[in-house]
């Protein structure tokens, strides 16, 4: 019996051309969520009231830097742009993510 010689055949696959997940997601902008801030309500305050704990009140205010020159003097009813919680980790059940916002609020805070 005669056996032939065969080269191992490499498959070829065609690739979709659609974007991948991450293409996607760069793709497409997020809704932004905003919120006014209320008459004697401080970002502190606002950041209990959405997120659950006044820690992550940092987060508000990094989204909002352009417009607000200093965290602690914030205008009632200025409209402030909320972070996106999986952006940050934002979690008031979760300790860590609790003093993750707590440190970088320090850290901010010695600016001013």
């Amino acid at each position: 019996m005669e056996y032939l010689a065969t080269s191992p055949v490499t498959p070829f696959v065609i690739q979709p051309d659609t974007p991948s997940q991450t293409e996607l997601e760069i793709a497409i902008p997020r809704e932004l969520k905003k919120a006014p801030l209320p008459e004697g309500k401080t970002l502190r305050l606002l950041a209990e009231d959405i997120f659950g704990d006044r820690e992550f009140w940092v987060y508000i205010y990094l989204e909002n830097r352009d417009r607000i020159s200093n965290p602690n003097r914030v205008p009632s009813g200025i409209e402030l742009v909320l972070p996106d919680k999986s952006a940050y980790s934002i979690n008031a059940a979760d300790p860590y993510s609790v003093a993750k916002a707590k440190s970088l609020g320090d850290e901010v805070l010695k600016e001013f």
